[in-house]
């Protein structure tokens, strides 16, 4: 695992240019846990996506390693602690 170096940023768009253009795979731990999400309801449920959406999804979740409802749970997440 190396250390991942994140730069300044003069704006928010640089920001979200960075962490869209960067796999940070090689920079977290190999315990295969960093990504588990633990549930009060186990049940999943469907949400349409746009075809390409999907196909963007699908490469970003295969470049960083990681499952596509993973991804969108992460994406989700984020959103959601940010509002």
């Amino acid at each position: 695992m190396k250390e991942l170096q994140v730069p300044e940023f003069k704006t928010d768009e640089e920001e979200v240019a960075f962490w869209d253009n960067i796999d940070t795979a090689d920079s977290m731990p190999n315990d295969k846990e960093w990504f588990r999400f633990e549930t009060q309801n186990k049940r999943a449920i469907r949400v349409p996506v746009l075809p390409e959406i999907a196909l963007e999804l699908i490469k970003r979740a295969k470049a960083q390693g990681v499952s596509i409802e993973t991804l969108v749970n992460i994406f989700l997440i984020e959103r959601i602690q940010q509002a």
